[in-house]
């Protein structure tokens, strides 16, 4: 049991590492990352990121819950 949850765990790992890695930029530099210039993100308009945004959400759901499964089997 504790070799499947190993397993798991290192598949979603590596998959919740490319997922994030082809995500398209968003950022439009340094200013935006501290705020500036960038109001209407903050209470204004939501991007959704599409079904991507959607995968790695639940890529990182299911890692989360299987190191948490791997820690109980231990």
């Amino acid at each position: 049991m504790e070799t499947l949850f190993t397993v798991l765990l290192f598949i979603f790992a590596i998959t919740l590492i490319v997922l994030v890695l082809i995500q398209p930029d968003r950022s439009h530099g340094t200013s935006a990352s501290m705020g500036l210039g960038a109001s209407n993100t903050v209470f204004g308009i939501s991007k959704d990121g599409g079904p991507l945004a959607k995968a790695t959400e639940i890529v990182a759901t299911l890692f989360i819950f299987s190191a948490l499964l791997l820690y109980l089997v231990k």
